[in-house]
């Protein structure tokens, strides 16, 4: 049987394991099969293929038909897609959920740095700004003051869009459950308030339930503040291709209290509504 596994590569990431993976797309082929069938086409040994398949039917991926010898029936992709997405959701809300505990115990780890040096962790490119540093805040305790402009939303669109990976939503369906405090300011100009208007549009089963949103001109320093100690700096430069290349996370809480001053100050003067932009002041106009 020939079949592009690399195709199926996500999969992989979704936790299955490869004689899992293989029972799967060989079933989809067949339709209804036995045991032995799918051995033989799968390339999957005899000793494996039944807790490859008892495992699929607990998680609702494959039906099984007791009959002599015993079948296995594939889903329909549609509702097989559905399931495995309801899959990733329920075990990405049983980490959350379990994260506390984690967290605790890394908190317990004795630390050879002295209380009052920063820690500093540097991501290149736009992906691992947004998956190693923005992911973040979805672990905050107390809250969230971010200031965002074109280049963040630039950022995660295209890994919602290429890669599945929407941070925000992330950051959202934990915000629901803890409560805790997240504020916005969004900065952009004339050229760049179409791409906020569509992001805002987008994404706005995500940003709905912010604690507050604000607008400004923008200022060319993105940045988060998450709780009192850690700030995430985002690095962008008008000579790279996507204008992210890089960010620092660092865990320093005077550096936090400092930005965390500012976005207040910026939040009182910042616009409530973007209809208010035609009585603005300051408003950015063309040449």
């Amino acid at each position: 049987m020939r079949v592009a596994w690399a195709e199926f590569g996500l999969l992989d990431e979704a936790g299955f394991g490869s004689y899992e993976k293989r029972a799967l797309v060989t079933l989809a082929v067949h339709g209804v099969s036995d045991a032995a069938t799918l051995c033989r086409d799968g390339d999957i040994p005899s000793s494996k293929i039944y807790a490859a398949m008892e495992k699929l039917a607990q998680l609702g991926l494959v039906e099984v038909r007791r009959s002599r010898p015993q079948l296995f029936a594939a889903l329909p992709p549609e509702p097989l897609i559905d399931r495995l997405n309801a899959i990733a959701r329920e075990r990405a809300d049983q980490f959350a959920q379990a994260s506390q505990s984690l967290r605790a115990a890394f908190e317990k780890l004795p630390r050879k740095l002295k209380s009052n040096e920063a820690r500093v962790d540097l991501a290149i490119g736009a992906d691992s700004h947004i998956k190693r540093h923005v992911s973040r805040l979805a672990g905050a305790r107390q809250r969230v003051l971010s200031y965002l402009e074109s280049g963040d939303l630039a950022a995660m669109r295209r890994l919602r869009d290429d890669d599945g990976f929407d941070v925000l939503k992330t950051i959202a369906r934990q915000r629901e459950r803890s409560g805790v405090e997240h504020r916005v300011i969004f900065g952009f100009d004339d050229r760049n308030a179409p791409q906020l208007l569509a992001f805002l549009r987008d994404f706005a089963s995500s940003t709905r339930n912010l604690s507050g949103v604000r607008y400004c001109g923008e200022m060319g320093h993105p940045f988060h503040v998450v709780d009192d100690d850690l700030v995430i700096l985002a690095l962008d430069h008008p000579f790279i291709g996507e204008g992210r290349f890089a960010s620092l996370l660092v865990h320093d809480a005077g550096l936090a209290a400092q930005l965390a001053e500012g976005f207040d100050q910026l939040w009182q003067r910042a616009l409530k509504d973007l209809r208010e932009i035609r009585a603005w002041p300051g408003r950015p106009r063309r040449g």
